[in-house]
């Protein structure tokens, strides 16, 4: 069997009868309940049926189809499914129109990449060439493989509005003082957004932190916590249906340190919903996404 990995596994799942949508799901989410993880099924009556029928007693959860909105659906994922190598299953993008679908797929691929996640999406036969384009996996009897006609979303910033949302603000940050701006303009945002207390704070706290981050900023002994290396860096704030995202693009003069190296990345996980790093040729780009539903 091939090994996704423990990030996510966004695989296509190609089938007609709802019994055969089981029989190649069935083994990841038995596992998948065996460790605790949750297990979301979003299908008609049939698919619910066949499901119930193999596991009568599992916690499963029932959403029904028309109360999954496709678009929002990657927001919601990584602000509410956190347990280890959870699954979703459904056909809701599959369904959708070609424009939704295809920005719900791209959605899903981009902001989940480093979460728990299996999201297995539901094709019928006549759909293979599509399913295949726009899923990195493929469920088959043997597990998920790779697909090969797979055309991965663009990863780099800036990512297209209609999948982070629009911008509403952005903030140059050029050194360590105008670090207090940020968080100021960042707060009012999440504030319109409806968010409080202390989730508000715990918002407004990584995307401080994720400035850090992007910028490689040395936090080591005898140097202040706000100094910045010199370089054009900026806030990007977009907002969305389902979330507020502070995109945070570090351009310093000399390269930060290689991202995996810094443990503020993991950190950035207790203070928000989604976390994501991205290094090319120009600096770093990190977001930090915090759910507003």
């Amino acid at each position: 069997m091939t090994t996704a990995g423990v990030g996510l596994v966004h695989a296509a799942v190609v089938g007609e009868d709802p019994e055969d949508v089981v029989r190649l799901c069935l083994p990841t989410v038995e596992a998948a309940l065996e460790a605790g993880g949750e297990v979301e099924i979003v299908l008609d009556r049939r698919g619910t049926r066949a499901f119930r029928e193999v596991l009568p007693d599992a916690a499963l959860r029932l959403p029904a189809p028309t109360d999954v909105v496709p678009t929002t659906l990657a927001h919601r994922l990584g602000a509410t499914m956190r347990a280890t190598r959870g699954v979703v299953i459904g056909r809701s993008c599959a369904d959708a129109p070609d424009d939704d679908r295809d920005l719900a797929e791209a959605a899903l691929t981009l902001l989940l990449a480093d979460h728990p996640l299996s999201v297995f999406c539901v094709y019928a036969p006549g759909q293979v060439d599509l399913a295949r384009r726009s899923h990195p996996w493929v469920l088959t009897p043997d597990g998920p493989v790779p697909s090969p006609d797979h055309r991965p979303p663009n990863a780099s910033s800036p990512v297209p509005a209609a999948v982070l949302g629009a911008s509403v603000a952005t903030v140059p940050v050029p050194d360590g003082a105008a670090l207090a701006d940020l968080r100021a303009r960042f707060a009012a945002i999440v504030h319109e957004a409806g968010l409080a207390g202390e989730r508000a704070d715990a918002a407004v706290l990584a995307a401080h932190e994720a400035m850090l981050l992007a910028c490689g900023a040395d936090l080591s002994p005898g140097h202040p916590p706000g100094d910045l290396p010199p370089g054009a860096h900026l806030l990007d704030v977009r907002r969305s249906a389902g979330a507020v995202i502070a995109e945070c693009r570090g351009r310093p003069t000399a390269p930060p340190r290689a991202s995996g190296q810094d443990t503020r990345l993991s950190q950035l996980a207790h203070l928000c919903d989604h976390a994501t790093v991205h290094d090319d040729a120009d600096g770093r780009t990190v977001r930090v996404l915090t759910g507003t539903r």
